[in-house]
């Protein structure tokens, strides 16, 4: 079994942020922190607790969820850009 699905969203940025030369969708704010842009997998312990939590790759493999990524584009974009993404 699997879970198709498909993520496009934008994340609003401080001017002066950079793009990380050769490594995508990895970006430098100004503070010298680094951001990246990738999905992640959430786990509760049930429908109706608020527990959600991030899992690392590995957490979620050996609950046999494998995450299969087909493509990953982030861009940065200024904001007098015709359209951001």
């Amino acid at each position: 079994m699997h879970i198709i699905f498909q993520i496009q969203g934008r994340i609003d940025v401080p001017d002066g942020t950079t793009p990380l030369p050769g490594i995508e969708n990895q970006f430098l704010l100004p503070s010298g922190q680094i951001i990246s842009v990738h999905p992640v997998i959430e786990l509760a312990s049930g429908p109706n607790t608020d527990d959600h939590r991030d899992l690392t790759y590995t957490e979620a493999a050996g609950l046999g969820i494998l995450l299969d990524l087909y493509d990953r584009t982030a861009t940065l974009r200024t904001s007098n850009s015709a359209q951001a993404r």
